[in-house]
């Protein structure tokens, strides 16, 4: 075939192709659409209309068939009457109207609803064992069904639904809904309701049963994670405070509760299966980073999560960092109620060499930690010997310290912490120690530390930190440096060093008695990951009267998958140039 043959048949396609398209492009602009217009209903019970109307489907889009939008025109009055019944709604009108203008399907619908029915009765009654319940009592007499009412299906569907509810919740298992009726007289436009449960005989709960995938913790000691009493009525709130409290613990992986009817003897006692999947006994964590103020780091932990059978467990963590290193460790002994009581031994070994704070302390002790709704509570008793060096002396101390510290966090879980859009921290504590009890100073040492985090639109959040704490002591001389305060640094004041702030001798900084800083921060984002930061700081660590140091700046936050990671820059007020201005890294949880 020759060439031109070839040319002449590709402008043929070509021309074919161009018409086609012409084609569909005029018949896709000529396609009318549909505008469905409703007037005299608004809020829920317009939602309502909008879902049953079956043109309102096609609002704002391409129009069916010219029978086909006819038809669904034709079906709007029965749609909408039965869209307000739930209301309450039996005498509405429609005035619908359909034309179509310029390829547009304009559907109207003026809708007059009219009075909503009243009920004139209301007969609603629970028979069987839960006619005595009280909670069932309770929600017969706050139901809002009432004589003179209007007649609203959802109340009467959410009060079937309670009963029904709280008959599974509460034990009666056997329960049915004998009769109910909704009655509906539109010749004298009233109505009434029928509601009558009949619960059965309450079921109860038997012994509780422990299976354990392998021999874990004694019966004796899982037997007081639980409140169940043989033969209580059955509560099913009892038994997922059950499975809540076994899963918060370190001991088991998976906790499945079997509590079946089925398995009811004939005095409707059913007997309480709690099958245990055991946690791997240690947990392994490693982590390195860095902090402005400690420079690289590198952490590990352990944990034993269970260390005999009576629930006995162990955990240490040790960090090493370019200013400073210690380890960690505390062993737990579950108390009477494991849920919120332990006893424990700790001790710590800790090192510190920076340009203010140059010390070793080793400290031993044990404590009582209570657990409530609100708060951690701990009472402890630490023996501490430290070495520490203030203006090129050497000097040691030991103290038998015994101590209180009360500390509230909201979030409560731990994996909420990493990053918060809503919560509080609050620790209050004091320590002090006698000379006449193994101490080589008296002393007393009340602190209180605080942040606050609030979320506003668009996830802008504002944080607010404070602390405060003072020292009376009777020679501070024999304080050591790691119960002086200092100020300054990534978590403290900004645009300062690592503790470089608190009264000094001679140009070194030695530590203070009393403490004093807040900061406030707003931090504004503009990604899903990043935000920019605005904070300023103020505070100062100081023995008679405090001379604020101020700092302000701005940072660049990124919320990594590890925690936040925050780039801040803090500009000191009242420091010579040149080191008015710090960059601070830190990684970590908000609380």
């Amino acid at each position: 075939m020759s060439s031109k043959h070839i040319r002449s048949g590709h402008l043929l396609l070509m021309l074919a192709a161009l018409i086609y398209a012409t084609t569909l492009f005029a018949q896709s602009e000529n396609n009318p659409t549909v505008s469905v217009s409703i007037a005299g209903v608004e809020d829920e019970l317009l939602s309502n209309v909008q879902g049953f109307l079956p043109l309102f489907r096609f609002n704002g889009k391409e129009a069916p068939s010219v029978g086909r939008v006819r038809l669904l025109h034709s079906q709007a009055n029965e749609a909408i009457t039965q869209a307000l019944a739930p209301f309450g709604y039996y005498r509405a009108t429609v005035v619908p109207t359909l034309a179509k203008v310029d390829d547009v399907w304009t559907a109207n619908y003026v809708i007059d609803p009219g009075d909503q029915i009243l009920l004139v009765a209301v007969d609603i009654s629970v028979t069987g064992e839960a006619s005595a319940d009280k909670a069932f009592k309770e929600v017969i007499q706050t139901s809002t069904l009432k004589v003179g009412t209007p007649l609203l299906h959802v109340e009467y569907e959410s009060l079937k639904q309670e009963f029904q509810l709280l008959g599974s919740e509460r034990g009666y298992f056997d329960a049915q809904m004998k009769e109910n009726q909704i009655l509906i007289d539109l010749k004298k436009y009233e109505a009434s309701v029928v509601l009558h449960f009949e619960s059965g005989e309450r079921y109860f709960l038997g012994d509780v049963n422990f299976n354990q995938d392998r021999p874990w913790l004694r019966e004796s000691m899982l037997g007081r994670f639980s409140e169940i009493k043989p033969g209580q009525a059955y509560l099913a709130n009892d038994l997922q405070k059950l499975q809540s409290d076994l899963s918060n613990t370190e001991y088991y992986d998976e906790v499945v509760l079997d509590v079946s009817p089925e398995s009811a003897n004939d005095d409707n006692v059913i007997p309480v299966d709690v099958n245990l999947t055991a946690r791997n006994p240690t947990r392994y964590t490693f982590g390195a980073g860095y902090g402005t103020d400690t420079g690289a780091r590198v952490k590990a932990g352990i944990t034993r999560r269970r260390v005999n059978e009576a629930g006995h467990h162990f955990s240490a963590e040790s960090i090493l960092a370019e200013l400073r290193y210690g380890i960690a460790g505390e062993y737990i002994i579950p108390g009477s109620d494991p849920r919120t009581d332990s006893w424990g031994l700790r001790a710590s070994l800790e090192d510190e060499n920076s340009s203010s704070s140059d010390y070793t302390s080793l400290s031993l002790g044990g404590f009582y930690r209570h657990r409530d709704r609100l708060w951690i509570k701990t009472y402890a008793l630490d023996y501490l010997v430290e070495e520490f060096e203030v203006l090129d002396e050497e000097n040691t101390s030991e103290l038998l310290i015994p101590s209180v510290e009360w500390t509230r966090t909201f979030p409560q879980e731990t994996e909420k912490r990493l990053y918060v859009t809503s919560g509080t921290q609050l620790r209050l504590s004091v320590r002090g120690g006698a000379d006449s009890v193994l101490s080589d100073t008296n002393f007393i040492q009340p602190m209180i530390s605080g942040k606050w985090i609030h979320s506003f639109v668009n996830r802008t959040r504002l944080i607010a930190r404070g602390a405060a704490g003072t020292t009376s002591v009777s020679d501070f001389e024999q304080l050591p440096t790691s119960l002086r305060f200092f100020t300054g640094g990534d978590k403290s004041l900004r645009g300062f060093g690592y503790k470089v702030i608190g009264p000094e001798i001679d140009g070194d900084v030695v530590g203070g008695k009393n403490l004093l800083e807040s900061s406030l921060e707003l931090e504004i984002p503009f990604s899903e990951q990043w935000s920019v930061a605005l904070f300023g700081d103020i505070g100062d660590a100081f023995d008679d009267s405090p001379d604020y140091k101020s700092g302000v700046g701005a940072g660049l936050h990124w919320r990594s998958p590890i925690g936040p990671v925050r780039l801040d820059f803090g500009h000191a007020f009242d420091v010579p140039p040149g080191r008015n201005l710090r960059a601070h890294l830190t990684i970590g949880a908000d609380l």
